[in-house]
């Protein structure tokens, strides 16, 4: 088995991923508002941090929820599966694999999916239209 710290070296440093993940974010509500919208995105909770316990002995690696984000409102049933083709377009394009669906009812819809990193997103739409991005582990700079 590969050494742990090695592993983390060949990914992306926090720093760029968390950026590339924002950036993701960004495109992906900016283009549910063009064609959704007007949506007024909220950020809903601030980044948290954590250790890996995929590295736990790798004091630098840490797994961060980035900033989350809520549009007050559901997406109506009828734009649910073209909201679907939008994320998976663009998370397709930030690596992410096909969305899976974690519920699909009326009213009620969430898909997630991974990236080769360990990332997820999570996309929803109940109450609210909420946008979650944890990363995977990463070295963090010091």
């Amino acid at each position: 088995m590969e050494d742990p710290r090695i592993l983390l070296q060949k990914r992306p440093g926090m720093a760029e991923i968390s950026a590339r993940y924002r950036q993701m974010q960004q495109r992906l509500r900016d283009r549910l508002d063009h064609e959704f919208g007007p949506l007024s995105w909220s950020m809903s909770a601030p980044v948290s941090r954590s250790g890996c316990t995929e590295f736990p002995d790798v004091a630098d690696a840490e797994s961060w929820v980035l900033e989350s984000w809520k549009s007050p409102g559901n997406l109506p049933d009828e734009h649910w599966l073209r909201a679907v083709e939008i994320i998976r377009h663009i998370t397709g394009e930030y690596g992410f694999g096909e969305p899976e669906i974690i519920v699909d009812r009326s009213g009620d819809h969430e898909i997630t999916a991974n990236d080769e990193y360990g990332a997820v997103y999570q996309f929803g739409t109940a109450r609210n239209t909420v946008l979650m991005v944890t990363t995977g582990c990463h070295l963090v700079e010091r």
